[in-house]
């Protein structure tokens, strides 16, 4: 029988953790989005867009191995970014990450509940057996 296995947890601001990390069901993982947000101090990371950018890929890399997975088993990417200025410094981000055949992804031009917050990124991924 699948049933939903809680893969981390999220602190934020320093309590109790409030969002899950990840969810796994059966073989699927699905990551909470990431955002270059240090969940101590709730500060973000830098105001540099390539490095909030690979701030997030490193949190998303990080919970892919604690979940037994990987970038080669991602299957859906979604992107959220501030500014579509940033569009190609994120598919550089995303080609050095994600190794061809890529996973399928939306990216969307939004604004974010926090200030100085340039990109969040959400994911699907495989957990192989």
């Amino acid at each position: 029988m699948t049933k939903r296995v809680v893969v981390g947890e999220l602190p934020v601001g320093g309590t109790d953790p409030l969002i899950s990390s990840a969810v796994r069901w059966g073989d699927l993982l699905f990551l909470s989005g990431r955002a270059p947000i240090d969940t101590t101090s709730m500060e973000i990371v830098s105001t540099d867009f390539t490095e909030q950018a690979q701030s997030v890929i490193d949190q998303i890399l990080a919970s892919l191995a604690e979940a037994g997975s990987g970038p080669e088993h991602v299957l859906r990417v979604q992107c959220y970014l501030l500014d579509a200025g940033d569009f190609d410094a994120w598919n550089a981000l995303w080609a050095s990450t994600f190794p061809a055949p890529r996973p399928v992804r939306t990216t969307i031009v939004t604004s974010f509940t926090i200030p100085g917050m340039l990109i969040e990124i959400e994911v699907t991924a495989g957990i192989p057996s």
